[in-house]
């Protein structure tokens, strides 16, 4: 049976490490596993040692677009029939989410813009071609980055930067129809998902919080269940549309 072929962005840790495990095991794809640095990537490399040729590691800094059209060459002999960017920032050791205006920085929102948005964008750029008819091209974006369910305010970055992949997502898919116009392009809300980005912030409120491998699950039933007519829309874990 022919292999299909997957390429999932931020595959070293998170849900992206979760997201690559579960294709593997799946015994579906050829999968293309994109990882920022060797730090925290041990369990992908272990990966590597059990499943071999099925599995294909790539080093890259997806916010420079060099990096992302040297990605672009190595799998352009295949088709690709699953894109997952799972890449994301919202804090790290010199970011914090603004809990009021006098914490904005512009240096700092330009880099999650970067990270958050122009990520997704360079993705589309570089491998928009390389897509089958019937593939699938998804970001993962966050709830609240939806305006319409924007009740408490803060975070102004993330927030933002969220809600600008939305739209990217949107425009995406509509350049897509054109060319692929069975491929469907969706941006999906894994839910509060237990990863080192969640962490800090996960217990402050009464949501569920997801095992990666449980939002991975998640997320590859609503692509798998996803339809033409779901391109270009927000989705949360559960299948559900979320207000822009």
């Amino acid at each position: 049976m022919k292999l299909k072929v997957a390429l999932i962005t931020g595959a070293g840790s998170g849900i992206g490490l979760a997201i690559v495990r579960n294709l593997l095991q799946s015994n579906e794809y050829l999968v293309y596993a994109n990882y920022h640095s060797d730090k925290n990537s041990q369990p992908l490399f272990d990966l590597k040692k059990k499943f071999k040729e099925k599995l294909v590691l790539n080093q890259a800094d997806c916010t420079v677009e060099s990096e992302v059209k040297n990605l672009s060459n190595l799998i352009n002999e295949n088709k690709i029939d699953l894109l997952i960017n799972t890449i994301g920032v919202l804090h790290s050791d010199t970011l914090s989410p603004e809990k009021s205006l006098k914490d904005f920085n512009s240096n700092d929102f330009l880099e999650i813009m970067n990270i958050n948005v122009a990520i997704t964008l360079l993705l589309a750029k570089y491998f928009g071609s390389t897509l089958n008819d019937n593939s699938y091209f998804v970001s993962l974006s966050a709830k609240v980055g939806s305006i319409a369910d924007n009740r408490m305010g803060g975070w102004y970055s993330y927030r933002i930067s969220k809600a600008a992949l939305n739209m990217a997502i949107k425009n995406i898919s509509l350049e897509f129809k054109r060319a692929t116009p069975q491929a469907i392009v969706l941006a999906i809300h894994p839910g509060t998902t237990d990863t080192k980005l969640s962490k800090p912030y996960s217990s402050r409120r009464n949501y569920k919080l997801h095992s990666p491998d449980e939002s991975a699950i998640n997320i590859l039933r609503v692509i798998k269940t996803a339809t033409k007519d779901s391109s270009g829309k927000f989705l949360s874990w559960d299948g559900g549309e979320i207000k822009w």
